[in-house]
């Protein structure tokens, strides 16, 4: 419902009154992560504020997407800790009624079918054994397992059987993503790295017979050789070049795969044809099994190549940009916003668009020298963010975050395009008070912009509003053009937030992204300033009321801008890393060596690790500080935020700090998000100088 107030009243901004309390932006979010079909049925999985944020996993169907059941037990939260943020949690076994899903508590693979209490498929380890990218194969469900009873994880590939027995298919790299299986059952593929690399660094494409599991055949395609310009500082011990990020390979035959590629400058989708395995050579000892076979990049044609990025940071194990069923491949292609498009297989050049689809303006075709794809657009919104989930007889399922939604699970149409909402994230009733986002460039930097929005209010002629320069983490995270509720409370009071995609961040290339190789804490904190001298510059923000708040790396990029620059009026940090050298000691084994290539390598680069971290720099802090820290967080430990506000104190900064108990690295209890968002908006009122005493409602 529409709201249209009768008058508009002219206050300061920070004054103004908005129905999006904190608790509303708590008690609203319901994410919606994974979602699968099983004929007519949509089965997806989603947070329960209700019940603790737990995740559990709703069944609706295509034909009456109002109707829906939970399936899983109030007992159970899906979730998967491989790699400690876990993915693709659960997964429907299309010949029967089964559906597995790892347990958060215990870690353990369950199988339920719905209307019966779920069984346990593995055994009992107290949490110490994980799985996690669950895929079901006609063989069983592949899961990538990861072992921590000891201080080294170890990780395979593995092939659970529905009566619980556990095959080994590979152990050959460190971390490893994407299991999958030919459809013959003899060929195992899925994307492997080492340390220190990060899967956005350089990665692997293994192809293993799993024939032969005592001597398997083996190929590998990967970017070893592969020069890349990089900039450093004189003197600095540089990181070692990764060579190219492969990504989401998947079987379209028994010897050919779609798999995503960097190599080119940016990540595109190619085919890659492979020798069956039998043709392999075998050998009768492990002594003088043969090296694995390399396979160059030039084997790889493209597929689309639409000139973005078909591809992002692997955060989360699972995560797809592409999917395929042999007569059509689809793609979420991603620069500044997220596009959907799509490619006929069957045919050798571009095939016309059924007559449906072509007579839409918003379907476009686009015709490179070596592929042929469309553009599918029936909505007429600009999307910040696609994730594609399955591929259907019929339907394609997606979310979506846009300019004039929130997030939302959508089937489209295979044939018209058109989109059907199967499911919402928020049911909100001040849809008119959200922000309206829009992308922009500013000091040669991308960024989105959030003004100041509500529609009861506006701001005096002669005054500038105040804004929150919002920093995102990875740092290899992307900034959309997405209606937030968060963002929303701030806009809504009259705060605007200002998004920066500074050099780091995906969805704008290779040379983009490495820019920050070596340099994070220099890069990143150049190009923030950049993006808000152009701000100022434009006539959009008040110089003198700006604050910058970030999360994780984005938090280390708050308190190294608050040492580094005098541009804020205050800073937020929510569990920012504060102390490189406990960094690499404290964290999990996914992130130890990820400051090898942001920093440089240790100990070479001891030096960096020591002058760049903001626990050494507190003395040249000279405005307040926020830190918001949960006390289980096993990515930036509690003890970094503690050291680092006692430093504070020593140094005389002014500076507030919230420990929330039993909240990890990312917030999810209804509580601690009200406590923590009010807290940090009571800040910047005190520290702007806004009347806490709104007169105006």
């Amino acid at each position: 419902m529409k709201e249209f107030p009768q008058d508009v009243v002219t206050a300061p901004y920070g004054t103004w009154s908005s129905p999006l309390n904190a608790a509303e932006v708590a008690a609203g979010a319901a994410p919606i992560f994974d979602a699968a079909f099983r004929g007519d049925e949509i089965f997806y999985s989603t947070k329960i504020p209700a019940e603790k944020a737990r995740t559990g996993l709703v069944r609706t169907s295509l034909s009456h997407p109002g109707d829906s059941e939970q399936i899983i037990p109030s007992g159970f939260n899906i979730r998967s800790a491989v790699h400690e943020y876990g993915g693709v949690s659960w997964t429907l076994d299309q010949s029967s009624e089964v559906i597995y899903f790892v347990n958060a508590a215990d870690q353990r693979v369950w199988q339920i079918i719905p209307g019966r209490a779920p069984h346990a498929l593995t055994p009992d380890t107290s949490g110490r054994i994980r799985y996690g990218d669950l895929h079901m194969s006609p063989w069983g469900l592949l899961c990538v397992r990861e072992d921590c009873r000891s201080t080294r994880r170890e990780r395979a590939i593995v092939l659970l059987t529905k009566h619980g027995t556990t095959n080994v298919l590979s152990t050959y790299s460190h971390f490893m993503a994407w299991p999958r299986l030919s459809p013959d059952g003899s060929t195992l593929a899925f994307i492997g790295w080492e340390h220190p690399n990060m899967p956005w660094d350089g990665t692997t494409l293994w192809l293993v017979d799993v024939r032969t599991p005592a001597i398997p055949a083996v190929a590998v395609l990967s970017g070893d050789g592969i020069e890349r310009p990089r900039r450093s500082d004189p003197g600095l011990p540089s990181p070692t070049d990764p060579g190219i990020s492969l990504l989401q390979a998947e079987f379209t035959s028994d010897s050919s795969l779609h798999v995503i590629s960097d190599h080119d400058g940016h990540w595109s989708l190619y085919g890659l044809d492979i020798d069956p395995v039998a043709a392999r050579p075998l050998a009768t000892d492990p002594r003088h099994a043969p090296a694995p076979e390399q396979i160059g990049v030039d084997r790889l044609r493209p597929v689309i190549d639409t000139g973005e990025e078909i591809g992002g940071a692997l955060w989360q194990l699972g995560t797809r940009w592409h999917l395929n069923d042999g007569d059509e491949v689809w793609a979420h292609s991603q620069a500044a916003t997220a596009t959907l498009v799509r490619r006929r297989l069957t045919d050798s050049t571009a095939a016309p668009a059924p007559e449906s689809v072509a007579t839409d303006p918003t379907v476009t075709a686009t015709n490179p020298a070596a592929t042929a794809w469309e553009t599918i657009d029936t909505t007429g919104e600009t999307f910040g963010t696609i994730e594609l989930l399955d591929l259907g007889r019929t339907h394609l399922l997606l979310t979506a975050k846009s300019t004039r939604r929130t997030g939302v699970l959508y089937a489209v149409d295979r044939v018209t395009g058109l989109f059907t909402e199967i499911a919402s994230e928020r049911l909100d009733t001040h849809q008119g008070y959200y922000s309206r986002p829009r992308v922009d460039e500013l000091g040669g930097v991308p960024v989105v912009i959030h003004s100041p929005h509500n529609p009861r209010f506006a701001a005096p002629d002669d005054e500038l509003p105040p804004f929150v320069v919002s920093i995102h983490g990875g740092p290899t995270g992307q900034a959309t053009p997405e209606m937030t509720a968060r963002t929303s409370f701030f806009t809504s009071q009259g705060i605007g937030v200002l998004e920066v995609n500074y050099g780091g961040s995906t969805g704008f290339g290779r040379a983009w992204r490495d820019r920050l190789r070596g340099q994070w804490g220099i890069v990143d904190v150049e190009d923030t300033v950049a993006a808000v001298n152009g701000l100022v510059a434009a006539g959009l923000a008040d110089p003198n009321r700006i604050a910058i708040s970030g999360a994780s790396s984005g938090g280390w990029t708050v308190l190294t801008a608050l040492a580094s620059t005098n541009v804020f009026a205050c800073g937020t940090s929510y569990f920012g890393v504060t102390d490189l050298m406990r960094f690499v000691v404290d964290t999990h084994d996914f992130e130890s060596h990820y400051i090898d290539g942001l920093v440089g390598p240790w100990p070479a680069a001891q030096d960096e690790y020591i002058t760049r971290s903001p626990i050494r720099r507190t003395t040249d802090i000279n405005v307040p500080v926020a830190v918001m820290q949960g006390d289980r967080d096993p990515i930036v430990p509690p003890s970094q935020a503690q050291e680092f506000v006692d430093t504070l104190e020593l140094a005389g900064v002014e500076y507030i700090y919230r420990l929330y108990k039993g909240e990890s690295h990312g917030f999810v209890r209804a509580e601690t998000i009200i406590n923590s968002l009010e807290s940090e908006y009571g800040f910047y009122v005190d520290v702007f100088g806004i009347p806490r005493a709104h007169q105006h409602g």
